[in-house]
């Protein structure tokens, strides 16, 4: 395993983390909106971090349908943000109180989960 990978490792780790502190903030406290926006956003940055430096350095092909996830995820996370700080309202989305801030990191460990096993994977056969 190189160097790399093993960084690209530790930043799924910090990724379970993100997403365990983003479903403990839900449940334990009281919602804290601000500090789910902060982890959406470190969780979009991990992502993309993922899907543009990791693989390049490594050498994995990005498949179509990676690409159109990682797109899928980073849309979704920037409307959220982007609803939280007033520029727009989707009623649809009424972000107050509910459990669609904890989705972005859930979606983006996801995707880490599935690019990393995946490649190992790959390597095995």
């Amino acid at each position: 395993m190189g160097t790399y990978e093993k960084q690209e490792k530790v930043l799924w780790y910090i990724q379970i983390l993100i997403f365990a502190a983003a479903i403990y903030i839900y449940f334990q406290m009281g919602n804290r909106e601000l500090l789910q926006v902060i982890l959406a956003a470190v969780s979009m940055v991990s992502l993309t971090a993922d899907r543009f430096y990791f693989s390049s350095r490594i050498g994995q092909e990005v498949y179509f349908s990676y690409s159109i996830a990682y797109g899928v995820i980073l849309l979704f996370g920037i409307v959220l943000i982007l609803d939280f700080a007033g520029v727009f309202h989707f009623e649809v989305l009424n972000t107050t109180g509910k459990m669609l801030w904890a989705l972005t990191p859930a979606l983006a460990l996801l995707w880490k989960t599935k690019f990393i096993a995946f490649r190992e994977w790959d390597q095995n056969q």
